[in-house]
């Protein structure tokens, strides 16, 4: 009976050298068990590589467009309906070539071996045909007229090939798709190539990863997702740092950690409030004393004020819809997307 009582002894003993060999350290984040849900935490493993990938995928485009600007005598009554080739240049008391820039980013989405596409926003590339500028607020003054001559968009990064061109796009979401020809024989660019996600799982503090150009500077930043499906139209909210040049950006999230990224959205706008001012004649700024009044000649000038932190993304679901309803255009110029990979 002692042996057997020594034998229990013994192995509760080593039951309590067991559990006291237990760690307390707290579980990893993202390492519970899959739940099939966005991930709202940070991931548990790095993801550096997925994004040193994606990255090869995200280009900066700048597009320049040149104008012809005709400037009217204060005292003009000309009207616009009126206005015609002949009529502009007899009645202008001058004439200038200006031009208008705007920076964004491109993402690659298509490569068939000789046609490249990709996806920015419409507001990057679209340069209004006929611009209109007034003396007065109420508009009955004309003070110039400028048009549109032609426009140039480049992308850093591609290969050689011919112009890119602008196949599709949808100003009401801010979508655009343009193509680019490649020369024969050059090296295959890296195309964006993971699961496209669903918006509609897009829930509060769901956490994601934005990658741009903003000021020029590839650049990835991470924010989280306010009120989905509540704002108007198909647009998702989140808290990302949104500068100049960020506008066509992929919006990716994790599914389950950290090797599951999925493309939901692209970044298209931020808050802003319009600050109008008046800003001396440029050829005057080199000579000004801040200290006195300024007497020269004045414009009145507009500028956007970013509220950092309020970035406004259109969703996938609005971007698979596009290149859905812009299929035959998109055929047309080559660009033969296979929808069921969506």
């Amino acid at each position: 009976m002692k042996i057997v009582y020594l034998k229990y002894v013994v192995l509760a003993c080593l039951v309590l050298i067991l559990v006291s060999c237990k760690t307390n350290e707290p579980v990893a984040s993202g390492s519970s068990e899959a739940d099939g849900r966005y991930d709202s935490e940070f991931p548990d493993k790095t993801v550096s590589d997925q994004l040193d990938e994606i990255s090869g995928t995200v280009k900066k485009i700048d597009c320049l467009a040149f104008y012809i600007t005709y400037i009217f005598p204060e005292g003009n009554t000309i009207q616009i309906d009126s206005l015609t080739e002949d009529g502009l240049k007899k009645k202008t008391s001058g004439s200038a070539i200006t031009n208008k820039s705007v920076s964004g980013t491109v993402t690659l989405t298509y490569y068939d071996g000789k046609t490249l596409g990709m996806l920015t926003c419409a507001h990057v590339i679209d340069f209004a045909d006929t611009i209109y500028n007034w003396y007065d607020e109420h508009r009955t003054k004309l003070y110039s007229v400028s048009i549109k001559l032609r426009q140039q968009n480049y992308v850093a990064g591609l290969p050689g090939g011919n112009a890119i061109e602008v196949v599709a796009i949808d100003k009401k979401n801010d979508i655009a798709f343009l193509r680019k020809e490649l020369a024969p024989h050059v090296e295959k660019p890296q195309i964006l190539d993971l699961r496209v996600g669903k918006s509609k799982d897009l829930e509060w503090g769901t956490f994601v990863y934005i990658m741009g150009y903003p000021l020029g500077n590839l650049m990835v930043t991470r924010a989280i997702v306010s009120n989905p499906g509540k704002t108007k139209g198909d647009v998702f909210l989140t808290d990302a740092l949104y500068n100049k040049g960020i506008s066509g950006s992929p919006v990716f999230a994790l599914r389950d950690g950290a090797t599951h990224f999925e493309w939901v959205g692209m970044a298209k706008s931020a808050s802003v409030d319009h600050i109008v001012y008046l800003a001396p004649d440029e050829e005057h700024l080199d000579v000004i004393d801040t200290e006195q009044p300024f007497d020269g000649t004045q414009f009145i000038k507009q500028n956007a004020r970013i509220n950092y932190g309020i970035t406004y993304s259109v969703t996938i679901d609005a971007i698979l819809r596009f290149l859905k309803e812009n299929k035959e255009k998109l055929e047309q110029a080559g660009v033969y997307i296979d929808q069921q990979q969506y």
